[in-house]
């Protein structure tokens, strides 16, 4: 299966302005080294550490690769929204299990609302992206009753908490 980097059944864990701080610079600049942090924020070295580890620990935060697709040749980028009907707890595991694994299939998450499921996929061409969406279709057709192709015409945001540093408690 995928990485799961966000799960929703966890408790929320206790932050204080000292936190803030930091989780505001490493979102500007994951490498930022702990001396930059110190002597920005006026907190002592051992416990910028300290409170970066104990962060990690908690999965508060996590550092990861963002690979720009188009550059590595796979311009065709789309989120589909899936309805999914008539299926039982054995054949809605081999679908996320289907989601989670295709290497095109970049993200998955199941929905409220209209649709069951949001997926994202990458794929070099809009050929290659139909023979991705047909092998989809067809090894479900039983369970998919209804699906929307979601072009990104352009982003204007895409920030992770950032803006909602000062909210948090």
């Amino acid at each position: 299966m995928g990485t799961e980097y966000f799960r929703y059944d966890v408790e929320k864990i206790k932050l204080d302005s000292k936190d803030k701080k930091i989780l505001e610079l490493l979102y500007k600049n994951s490498r930022t080294p702990v001396s930059e942090i110190a002597r920005k924020t006026g907190i002592p070295k051992d416990s910028v550490l300290y409170r970066v580890k104990r962060l990690e620990k908690l999965k508060a935060v996590t550092y990861i690769t963002i690979i720009n697709p188009v550059l590595m040749g796979f311009p065709i980028f789309k989120f589909i929204n899936l309805i999914l009907h008539n299926f039982n707890p054995k054949r809605e595991k081999e679908f996320i299990s289907f989601i989670t694994t295709h290497p095109n299939i970049i993200y998955s998450a199941k929905t409220s609302g209209r649709y069951d499921y949001t997926i994202a996929i990458s794929a070099k061409s809009l050929k290659h992206f139909d023979e991705i969406m047909k092998l989809l279709r067809t090894k479900f057709s039983d369970i998919i009753k209804d699906f929307e192709t979601v072009d990104i015409l352009e982003e204007y945001k895409y920030d992770y908490m950032v803006d909602l540093i000062d909210q948090m408690q």
